[in-house]
């Protein structure tokens, strides 16, 4: 299913620009976008029309709207305990702006001009806490910690990837791992999952071969065809 998401934002031409990326370009190649916008808002009336009546897995909300604020409608959704994840976008510069977004859990900031690849990394961690906590029986700290860890303080070796590596596509390799610590994944099945295409997950499922987080089995298909199944390898206990 994919993930819902309403926009609320009083500039017709950025509320498309955001539409149209998460119907396009945040669709892998031959399938379907993994969101679905079911409504965009020009104002605060017509957010809370939509809101009423829908409960979408993603809130993007301006701050400015032509009749009041979305700090109100931030206010006003938490405390009626929506469980829809939230981020800002706003040109407003305002440290008290941060602070009462950050004390209403806001998901994410995003500063206008907004920046496509800063949007993609927004919803890249989106797309990963949404996986974590649906497949998820209990809480670890390895999920804790990629929830709440900054990325200053993520692992030192996220600073030395090679070209062509992306620390957030590597993180949601490992963590589908992670998640299913005994099965084994060809390149192939990991880059259907994630969304990636088979060369592009082989580079990092080899990466990971070199940093001995996984090891590697050769199988045989039906024509007799070399295949590389890769799986992680345990801990020492």
């Amino acid at each position: 299913m994919p993930y819902t998401v309403v926009i609320v934002e009083d500039e017709a031409e950025v509320a498309q620009l955001i539409s149209q990326y998460l119907l396009s370009a945040r669709a892998a190649p031959n399938q379907l976008s993994p969101y679905q916008v079911l409504g965009i808002a020009g104002n605060l009336q017509t957010a809370r029309l939509i809101l009423q009546a829908l409960q979408p897995d993603l809130i993007l909300l301006d701050v400015y709207l032509p009749d009041g604020s979305g700090l109100t409608l931030l206010s006003e959704l938490r405390a009626r305990d929506t469980r829809s994840e939230i981020m800002l976008l706003t040109a407003a510069k305002e440290v008290q702006v941060l602070e009462k977004a950050m004390q209403h859990g806001v998901c994410d900031f995003l500063v206008k001009p907004i920046m496509l690849n800063r949007l993609d990394q927004a919803l890249l961690r989106f797309e990963e806490r949404q996986q974590r906590l649906s497949g998820a029986r209990e809480v670890t700290q390895s999920m804790v910690d990629a929830f709440f860890l900054t990325s200053a303080e993520q692992p030192r070796e996220l600073e030395r990837l090679p070209k062509g590596v992306d620390p957030l596509t590597l993180q949601k390799v490992r963590h589908a791992f992670e998640e299913a610590a005994q099965h084994s994944y060809t390149a192939q099945r990991i880059g259907e999952q994630l969304g990636i295409n088979r060369s592009t997950a082989r580079r990092y499922l080899e990466y990971l071969l070199e940093q001995q987080v996984l090891i590697v089995d050769q199988s045989y298909g039906a024509i007799g065809r070399p295949e590389r199944s890769y799986r992680l390898r345990k801990s020492p206990a």
